[in-house]
């Protein structure tokens, strides 16, 4: 084997060979035939990809390829990573690559893997026999073309797949040699914006329980995750440690990260700043027209918009930095300065503001009613950012209430607009209206020029089961994320947020598509399957693509006769699982996935089986809606228990109840044996203490909700009354409150409602009512609300279950 020295050679880019001319033998008959060279001073992002590059070749061949620096003598090929002396001579060199951009290029026995990189030069140590010993490797955000171009290399060329950062989870086939034959070429991942965990603070270590059915305080995840890093756990210390560092190198491996452009909602940290404090207090920022503390700003007021242009001043001019300001998901340069309202429709009634809305069309979630309001309210922000920063914008969302482009206000083109398509996982497809207002802002960026981004909601369904006690049907959906990703690209988008990331074959089919969109989802799929069961893989893959039928709408759901054909092809992938691998493989579906759906059913079946309560209303004497003046020891309880929303648990709380009417009036006394003084009351009753009261005429649609805070404050809503349009306000609403509060040990409400206004069209004596009662307490300390409820397998919202009450 030639010996030569590793020096500056004048290769030109037009001097090295075809595309593909030349074999490259790395390793033959499990011994080294190349070595990796390194700049006198790399980058964190070449070290990294040339420690990766040596592993997973010693992890196919048993081999281990010298790792040198440029000048030391090289037997064989000569594979350089990173911005070398040689590279910079073939042309490629930070300053002839774009953002996020790498290329691979053969030579005569050598190999380029170069990349646009951040500068930083400090060491990186790599020891994955202990994972939790590495330290310094690279950020999601940072320039890392080089480490893009081993991984690019190593998939491509060496048959390496990463599937997940468990001990399963890497796929590197087998041989004693290995020879390649690369061809030329330079790209950059098609999306520049790849944010798969920012919810969770681009924290590594969320990132299993993250794409899990179940929550990380069930023995189904423990058992799971133990399974899942059995080797992990025997070789390392402290695995918990190692674990977090598998899944940082992994998002790396998925090419998570990018250009970062993060938006939410930006003002809460007003409150902070001017609001709760009577020193700093400015109530003219706030919305009017509600009592205690405003749910939103005045977007109308100069004050408030001088003040959020003077705040992208000071983050512009690193000033302050996201969390300085207040913002609570920390934004950090280079991300844009982020403006959005909170995250409620409960806007400012000054009449400069309601000038500005738009009539509800009734077109779902995602409406224009306050577009023209919200973005005119941004333009004024930029205007004012503009006049000592002209090269600067702004991100904000294209969200809910104001998701629809402006129609009377032409939305500067300096500001970064983030689409949030709530409903791309939705069971049975995405709301068509959203795919509209989707090429509505393609079509509008086109014209504009402006950043257009998305805000992607894989956190359905199971956020949804997960609030409501309920086990879903796994959203599985890959062959969509096909189709939207490729819609995506088409119209424009720069990439993606993720609220959400589950599961797991939707996180892999994600990532690849994220990368380059044109991939063939059903490859995809069988790489995944074939790399992670093996000889089970085809049963393996069936079973995935039923369940995900099922969440098409293409065939039926949680049934036995569903769950028993599926479980024939459980049983054939255990029956063809060969090696303890595969055999492993099919266990850890069986504990995070199986057992899910399985109880499922078992929830669904209980649910059939439990009796919903029934209650004979009392008449007693005329109180003339004076709840102070009903006998209410005459009134009926209602029965117990109350129960943990959408189950048969006892409720966390102790709750009760007693109701009566007068002919004339509906009296409802609610109790709840708590501190007091820990309830905390929101200036729109929702989302934190209140009671919700839902009642209909009938088991459906329409209804309406009543809902209270221990202030006293009380709102009342309909659903389906009008055009099947929901959430439209009862103004004045057609009940009265006393809350109660005095007690060191309990909070009561008395609730009265007309009879004649209870629920459209009224109910008389002898007629029936349909009502359930709700208590929702928040935020707990764990995150999140507390909910309990009165009827069985109830929750907010479900009216489909609402116990009956029969007027005497």
């Amino acid at each position: 084997m030639k010996r030569w020295m590793v020096a500056y050679v004048g290769l030109a880019a037009a001097a090295l060979p075809a595309e593909g001319a030349e074999r490259l033998t790395l390793v033959r008959d499990g011994r080294p035939a190349a070595a990796i060279v390194l700049a006198r001073q790399p980058t964190r992002a070449a070290q990294l990809a040339a420690y990766e590059v040596q592993h997973h070749i010693h992890a196919i061949t048993g081999a281990t390829l010298p790792l040198v620096r440029e000048g030391e003598p090289v037997d064989g090929t000569a594979l350089y990573i990173g911005e070398t002396e040689a590279a910079r001579a073939a042309g490629l060199t930070r300053a002839h690559f774009g953002p996020q951009q790498y290329a691979i290029k053969p030579g005569p026995r050598c190999l380029f893997l170069v990349g646009r990189d951040d500068p930083a030069t400090d060491p990186v140590v790599y020891d994955l026999t202990d994972p939790a010993r590495c330290r310094n490797l690279p950020g999601f955000w940072e320039e890392q073309g080089t480490l893009h171009a081993a991984y690019d290399f190593l998939e491509r060329y060496c048959g390496v797949r990463w599937l997940n950062p468990t001990d399963l989870g890497t796929i590197c086939p087998k041989q004693r040699t290995l020879v390649v034959r690369p061809r030329e070429f330079r790209r950059a991942p098609a999306f520049q914006y790849r944010d798969a965990v920012g919810a969770t603070g681009d924290n590594p270590g969320l990132y299993d329980e993250y794409v899990a059915l179940w929550t990380k305080d069930t023995p189904q995840y423990r058992q799971w995750q133990e399974l899942a890093y059995a080797d992990l756990r025997q070789r390392c210390p402290d695995p918990e440690a190692a674990r977090r560092v598998l899944a940082h190198l992994f998002l790396l491996r998925m090419r998570n990260g990018g250009e970062v452009q993060r938006c939410n909602h930006s003002l809460y940290g007003y409150y902070d700043r001017y609001w709760r404090d009577p020193a700093t207090r400015r109530p003219e920022l706030f919305a009017k027209g509600y009592e205690g503390e405003p749910p939103q700003m005045c977007y109308t007021n100069r004050a408030l918009i001088a003040q959020v242009a003077q705040d992208a001043r000071d983050y512009y001019d690193r000033k302050k930095t996201g969390a300085e300001l207040g913002i609570f998901f920390r934004p950090q340069l280079p991300n844009w300065f982020p403006i959005e309202p909170m995250d409620n429709g409960s806007y400012c009634k000054c009449p400069d503001c309601q000038a500005l809305l738009r009539e509800d069309t009734g077109g779902g979630f995602s409406t224009g009613v306050y577009s023209d309001y919200f973005f005119r309210f941004v333009n004024e922000v930029v205007r004012e950012l503009h006049r000592t920063h002209p090269d600067r914008g702004v991100v904000t969302l294209a969200y809910a209430s104001h998701a629809l482009p402006p129609a009377k206000v032409k939305l500067d083109p300096s500001v970064a607009v983030q689409f949030c398509f709530t409903t791309n996982r939705a069971a049975g497809g995405p709301d068509p209206r959203e795919v509209q207002l989707l090429q509505e802002w393609g079509a509008e960026a086109k014209r504009s020029g402006r950043p257009l981004f998305l805000w992607l909601y894989y956190t359905f369904p199971v956020e949804t089961a997960r609030n409501s006690n309920l086990h879903c049907w796994p959203g599985f959906f890959a062959h969509a994320i096909g189709e939207q990703m490729r819609l995506f690209h088409r119209l424009g988008y720069r990439g993606m947020f993720h609220c959400g990331f589950g599961q797991e074959v939707e996180a892999y089919v994600t990532f690849k598509l994220m990368d380059d969109p044109s991939r063939d989802v059903d490859q995809l799929l069988d790489d995944y399957f074939t790399g992670l069961y093996g000889a089970a893989a085809v049963p393996m893959k069936r079973l995935y693509l039923e369940i995900e039928r099922t969440h098409a709408g293409k065939a039926e759901g949680y049934t036995p006769t569903r769950l028993a054909e599926l479980e024939a092809l459980l049983a054939q992938a255990r029956a063809r699982a060969q090696t303890e691998r595969e055999q492993r493989a099919v266990a850890l579906f069986e504990v995070g996935t199986w057992s899910y759906l399985t109880e499922g059913l078992q929830q669904r079946e209980r649910v059939k089986a439990a009796a919903i309560p029934t209650v004979t209303v009392p008449r007693l004497a005329a109180a003339g809606g004076d709840a102070s003046r009903l006998a209410w020891e005459q009134a009926a309880p209602l029965p117990g228990p109350w129960y943990q929303s959408n189950s048969d648990r006892p409720a966390n709380r102790k709750l009760s109840g007693r109701i009566a009417h007068d002919g004339r009036h509906l009296y409802l006394e609610l109790g709840d044996a708590c501190d007091p003084t820990t309830l905390q009351s929101s200036a729109m009753v929702f989302p934190y203490d209140d009671w919700e009261i839902f009642v209909a005429a009938q088991r459906g649609q329409p209804y309406r909700q009543y809902a209270l805070n221990p202030k006293g404050l009380k709102v009342a809503l309909s659903h389906g009354e009008v055009n099947f349009r929901q959430n439209v306000p009862l103004e004045p609403a057609p009940f009265t409150v006393v809350s109660d509060v005095s007690a060191p040990d309990r909070w009561v409400a008395r609730v009265v409602w007309p009879l004649a206004e209870v629920v459209p069209g009224g109910v008389t004596a002898g007629g029936k009512l349909y009502l359930n009662i709700v208590r929702v307490a928040g935020p707990t300390p764990q995150g999140g609300f507390g909910i309990d409820a009165w009827g069985p397998f109830t929750r907010v919202h479900d009216v489909s279950r609402l116990p009956e009450l029969t007027l005497e």
